[in-house]
């Protein structure tokens, strides 16, 4: 009896150590595995990094970009609004001197009309005095 005995627990101890064997072996597999997965996805990351590294350049030029194009644009509107006070003062100007030429030629207008009605007394008067040497004269024959 302790010969079936020993032999039930050689046996045991023989599946054991099997069993624990073979548990190692898949345990090493899988450490296997878990490190290609661990050294792809390290590749992977730095293939990642690189590629982030590539973007933040790009994004560093279009920035810059971005910058020189909003400094280029300041200057065009600060170009534009003083193109714009001196168009503006140049329609004053103008409207200025408009106004300035309508108030000389309304006086002038004035005087003219004055002059005018001072000439029609003067052509009417004459007409009047004129009526009597505007006799028809016989010709004399």
């Amino acid at each position: 009896m302790e010969q079936a005995i020993i032999n039930i627990v050689v046996s045991a101890l023989v599946a054991n150590i099997g069993m624990y064997i073979g548990f190692i072996n898949q345990l090493r597999s899988n450490v296997d595995v878990l490190k290609d997965n661990v050294k792809k996805l390290e590749e992977r990351c730095k293939g990642l990094e690189d590629q982030n590294k590539e973007m933040q350049k790009k994004f560093d030029e279009i920035s810059q970009h971005y910058h020189v194009i909003e400094e280029k644009i300041k200057r065009i509107e600060q170009r534009q609004d003083s193109h714009s006070k001196k168009s503006d003062d140049f329609v004053n100007l103008i409207t200025d001197f408009k106004i300035e030429m309508v108030k000389k030629f309304g006086d002038i207008s004035s005087q003219m009309s004055k002059i005018s009605s001072d000439v029609e007394n003067i052509t009417s008067t004459i007409a009047v005095f004129d009526d009597g040497i505007r006799s028809k004269n016989k010709k004399k024959k």
